[in-house]
């Protein structure tokens, strides 16, 4: 959405371009004199006058408003400013001076001052305060000496907890096989103490990635699992940098755990160190969910990738990257690539396709003009080629080819350079070989980068292929470069904060896929991972403790038991809640169906507020706000886009069931930090039940209200375009995904919609047949509107993936905050075209 162009501060301070400083200065002094508001001059003016000079006084400011016409930089360019120190933003470095930046370190160690380790070693310890250095036996009894059992602490949590539990896949003699792992998922015990330097952690979510999916295990019953995000749940005695309730990352060192031995993230709780934690900023808490956050480590990956070993890169460079739709670094490199203007080529090589590998001298045109690309793929692989491949370009690729032959043959017919950098996501035995085919040559700068860590295969690459190429193989890990030093979790958050800044502009997105542990079927979403023509990156998710004891009732020690058979009034009242929670548990299956209470009682159409456009329109505009008087002003000019079309304003304020809908204040606290909105079906409450039964009321008296218009002109329901704003546009959404309305709309476009419990949408969406036809669906956030959080926004983009149909495109309204407005109005404007019939 394009920013409101700002005023010419040259022309309005009377200065050329190239006016100096004193000429600036001389001429400012004579306008804000004349303009001063005690003088009778205009205050706006006034204002504009000083920012004008505020701006061309600072070199920076005035030399970004010269290139952009802009003083404020966008999300893109802040993240650009600060990627690599914003060596993007700059000239390119001359082979001269990157020759000169060269170290040769034997010469320097020859040429050195002799001993200036040792001289410096001697002043730290002349400077230190000696009475540190010294401990007497008392001083050691008092600090140093301690009692580790005594320290121990119970865990409070007396239950089984949810494990993910891993096996090696093996054959019918017992004999292990390579491939995926066999995952079960168990509630087993925990420890029931925790040692003085432990911490026990609330595993919130964990990606399920090929280090999961292909672990080589070399036994039964492994929890699986290297990474994840939790909560502190206990701190041991000696653990201070930590308290409870933290949000924090799980990110062990490499060489402390391994593939076949890892620290089992994949569970309720874990006991771990404080060595294994990166706590979580607050900053970037308020804006990812927990399923976002674990994906951190990815991310940061991705980030890492391009400025470690894509430093030399330019603007329009390309990159060479494999199997980035598989993960969500891949997802993630295409993203950083288009906002750093990198031209990404991809390689998506699909499971039954023909398989076309480049075989030969390195840089012979015989070693891939000879491959026979005759056969045909089968028409589903075809169809899932051409699916992932439009979704790859949408996210930022240059061209997508399905093998390294294609590619070379495209770069022969186009005369295009290869390029220098190739980042490996799969890591498979072929893989890094058919990238070193499609990198320049000779060239001392080409590097691939191997990142995946693939089906645990081998990778073989030829030595006479390497030393043709020249170039060089890389690995990367992110846990042992975050470990390295210090310095690096600090920066892996500040890139996260970064990120989010990315996010709240809607320039960047994960698709992920959620799936319960010990509620949904663990295989499935391990088959899902594991396939390679899906693009969602999968994530576990994990039973509250609460939920664990409901669960499992038996996991209770016998003294737990004895003491609940002891509690008779105590067991009737936990009797009655059981039957309350049945009782909501058969309303919840019930709404929004034909069984419900708003199904079986109608309560009347909403009424409408205003019409518009044609009498006997091609296609019917319905519009759902919040507060028709004030919207109506907006609206009113919206005949002018109409064309063909007609536009019906519905009002759901003024309908009977609307009255607890309309009593919801949406600038309450519990609203504007997402709370709300994050309720799951299991912490309802009666008053939630109630609005759910009005939002379900409200969606069939809409469908009341707009049937008979359609019957009037002739038109079906393919022939809506659902508009709508805050609490109505939630009503509209609901009425549409539960199959409230009967047919799939044409359209749908919302304003800062206020969606009662998105997970319980989710929930609901993934149980209802899907429709195939494509519907397009926008949403249009204001910044500055506090009543619709971030986390929110998340948690609904990943509600809204439950149904494929849904195209959804979100964009953010400059300013704006829950209202609508003229503002909103122009946007309104601009898209109901997009949706209307040519």
């Amino acid at each position: 959405m394009a920013a409101v162009p700002e005023p010419d501060y040259y022309e309005l301070l009377g200065v050329q371009r190239g006016a100096t400083l004193q000429e600036i200065r001389a001429e400012f002094r004579k306008k804000v004199l004349a303009e001063h508001p005690d003088k009778g001059g205009d205050p706006k003016k006034f204002q504009l006058l000083n920012k004008a000079y505020n701006v061309l006084t600072d070199q920076d400011k005035r030399r970004r408003y010269d290139a952009t016409g802009r003083t404020d930089r966008t999300a893109e360019e802040e993240f650009a400013d600060s990627f690599g120190g914003g060596r993007l933003q700059k000239e390119a470095r001359s082979k001269e001076a990157d020759e000169k930046a060269v170290v040769n370190m034997e010469e320097r160690i020859s040429k050195g001052p002799q001993g200036a380790h040792e001289e410096g070693f001697s002043e730290w310890l002349r400077q230190r305060d000696q009475q540190e250095m010294v401990m007497t036996d008392k001083d050691f009894m008092k600090t140093a000496l301690f009692n580790a059992a005594e320290m121990t602490r119970q865990v409070r949590h007396s239950g089984l907890v949810q494990h993910v539990l891993g096996s090696p896949k093996t054959d019918a003699y017992g004999q292990t096989l390579g491939g995926a792992v066999q995952v079960q998922s168990k509630p087993r015990p925990v420890k029931k103490s925790i040692d003085h330097d432990e911490i026990l952690i609330r595993m919130l979510a964990v990606p399920v990635d090929d280090s999961m999916v292909y672990a080589e295990l070399n036994k039964s019953g492994v929890c699986l699992g290297m990474i994840g995000v939790g909560k502190v749940e206990q701190l041991g005695a000696r653990c201070e940098e930590l308290k409870e309730e933290d949000m924090v990352l799980v990110l062990p060192k490499p060489t402390k755990f391994s593939s076949q031995r890892p620290i089992g993230t994949s569970r309720t709780l874990l006991h771990c160190n404080e060595e294994d934690l990166i706590r979580i900023p607050s900053e970037v808490q308020e804006e990812l969910t927990a399923e976002q956050i674990c994906l951190a480590p990815t991310i940061v990956c991705a980030y890492l990738l391009l400025e470690i070993f894509g430093a030399k890169l330019k603007p329009g460079d390309s990159v060479l990257l494999n199997a980035a739709h598989l993960s969500a670094a891949g997802s993630s490199l295409l993203q950083l690539c288009k906002l750093l203007k990198l031209k990404p080529l991809c390689l998506l090589p699909l499971p039954g396709a023909p398989k076309n590998l480049v075989k030969g001298e390195y840089g012979s045109k015989s070693a891939w003009q000879d491959a026979d690309t005759r056969a045909q793929p089968p028409k589903n692989v075809q169809t899932q080629y051409e699916r992932i491949s439009e979704w790859l370009l949408t996210m930022g690729a240059e061209e997508v080819f399905p093998d390294a032959v294609a590619l070379l043959r495209w770069r022969d017919r186009n005369q295009r350079m290869l390029p220098k950098l190739a980042l490996d996501g799969i890591a498979t035995r072929d893989s890094a070989e058919q990238l070193v085919h499609c990198l320049q040559p000779g060239d001392k700068d080409a590097q691939m980068v191997v990142y995946g860590h693939g089906i645990a295969q081998p990778i073989e690459i030829a030595p006479p292929l390497l030393s043709a190429w020249g170039g060089s193989l890389i690995g990367f890990n992110i846990a042992r470069w975050v470990h390295a030093l210090t310095a690096n979790a600090r920066k892996m958050m500040d890139v996260m904060e970064n990120i989010t800044k990315l996010v709240r502009a809607n320039r960047f997105s994960l698709d992920t896929v959620l799936y319960k542990v010990g509620e949904d079927a663990i295989s499935d979403a391990f088959a899902r991972a594991a396939d390679a023509s899906d693009s969602a990156q999968v994530v576990l998710i994990f039973p509250t403790l609460q939920e664990e004891l409901q669960n499992n009732p038996e996991a209770m020690d016998e003294p737990a038991q004895r003491g609940a058979a002891a509690k008779g009034p105590e067991a009737a009242v936990k009797n009655e809640e059981d039957e309350r929670e049945k009782l909501k548990e058969d309303w919840l299956k019930l709404l929004f169906t034909e069984g419900s209470m708003a199904a079986t009682t109608p309560e009347g159409p909403l009424p409408s507020t205003m019409e518009l456009g044609e009498r006997k329109p091609e296609t019917l505009v319905l519009w759902v706000g919040d507060n028709p008087k004030a919207e109506s002003v907006a609206l009113k000019d919206v005949a002018s886009v109409l064309g063909r079309a007609g536009l019906s304003s519905l009002s759901w304020s003024q309908h009977p069931a609307g009255e607890g809908l309309l009593e919801f204040e949406v600038n309450t606290p519990e609203v504007t930090d997402g709370s709300w909105y994050m309720r799951s079906r299991k912490s309802f409450q009666n008053e939630d039940l109630d609005m759910l039964h009005d939002i379900e009321v409200l969606a069939r008296s809409l469908v009341e209200a707009a049937e008979p218009k359609l019957r009037d002109a002739g038109l079906g329901w393919k022939n809506v375009i659902l508009c709508g704003f805050g609490k109505g546009a939630g009503i509209a959404l609901y009425a549409s995904l539960m199959k409230i309305i009967p047919q799939q709309v044409s359209a749908m476009i919302f304003f800062s919609p206020i969606v009662a419990f998105p997970s319980f949408l989710a929930e609901r969406l993934s149980a209802l047949p899907r429709d195939t036809t494509p519907v397009k669906m926008f949403l249009v956030w204001g910044n500055r509107n506090k009543s619709t959080p971030g986390s929110y926004r998340q948690l609904l983009a990943q509600a809204l993936r439950k149904a494929p149909e849904v195209h959804l495109t979100p964009d953010t309204l400059p300013d704006g905050d829950h209202s609508f407005d003229v503002k909103a109005f122009g946007v309104l404007s601009s898209l109901l075209p997009l949706c209307l019939p040519r």
